[in-house]
């Protein structure tokens, strides 16, 4: 295959790509709405008479709890954490950034760090 082939193809298949991901994006939106609408319905069920779950030849629906924490006062949550010791409040991971950065600058990355560089094929329409 020539080079010009071989490019004009990547960009051809790229393109056939974002189009299908644009359509698979929006049928799952559609989907996703359809789906809160119908979880919507079952949970005003629920509440109104007094269950938290029902059992049909398809399937259960019962009512669980989700949950998310999030920081709203980085400062603060810090300073908690170091006050009491509440280390496993938590999660460390290194900044791809950061450890980007730190390299350019001193060649090096920082100790307990695992780095990974790969050389790829990018290609850019003309």
């Amino acid at each position: 295959m020539k080079l010009l082939d071989a490019v004009e193809k990547y960009i051809e298949y790229r393109d056939k790509k974002a189009e299908l991901k644009i359509k698979y994006e929006a049928d799952v939106e559609e989907l996703e709405k359809k789906m809160a609408k119908i979880e919507s319905a079952l949970l005003a069920a629920f509440d109104k008479t007094g269950i938290d779950s029902a059992r049909t030849k398809s399937g259960t629906a019962y009512i669980g709890v989700r949950t998310s924490a999030s920081v709203a006062d980085k400062e603060a949550f810090m300073e908690f954490v170091k006050a009491k010791e509440e280390w496993p409040l938590i999660e460390v991971r290194a900044s791809k950034t950061g450890v980007e950065q730190f390299k350019s600058i001193h060649e090096d990355i920082p100790p307990g760090v695992n780095w990974r560089e790969e050389r790829v094929i990018n290609i850019r329409r003309s």
